[in-house]
């Protein structure tokens, strides 16, 4: 069973690295706050959203996420993607999954997860198929 699992996974591995991974990832539902990451020419920028607005005692708007959107280099090895920020900071790794020809970028805690048999989950940040053909 261990052997077939990581077959599995290691199909898995390699047909994600084959996949173009440019485009468009969001949440796979509908979310009222998440992340949005958008890959280009081996360039990312990383977005927070929410649909919350808070204001401070004088009327002006509130950053709900101060130093978004991060930008910067990624690399892509073995199914895992290297975030490098342009202020210098490396972010947290993710990788690709795809299922049922979705392709998805995963958390490390979600990947893992993945890979001990759970479904994707609902919320997965999933590459937007029409933002991919612009």
């Amino acid at each position: 069973m261990m052997l077939r699992t990581t077959l599995i996974l290691c199909a898995l591995i390699t047909l994600a690295a084959c996949t173009e991974l440019e485009g468009v990832f969001e949440p796979a539902c509908m979310a009222f706050e998440g992340d949005r990451v958008v890959l280009r020419d081996g360039r990312f920028e990383w977005h927070r959203f929410t649909d919350e607005r808070r204001i401070d005692d004088k009327g002006n708007v509130i950053e709900s996420f101060p130093g978004y959107p991060i930008t910067g280099n990624y690399k892509l090895s073995r199914g895992k993607v290297r975030f490098n920020a342009d202020s210098g900071a490396r972010l947290a790794d993710h990788y690709l999954v795809e299922e049922q020809g979705a392709l998805y970028l995963l958390t490390a805690e979600q990947y893992k997860a993945v890979s001990d048999g759970d479904a994707i989950p609902s919320c997965a940040l999933r590459r937007n198929q029409e933002e991919t053909s612009n």
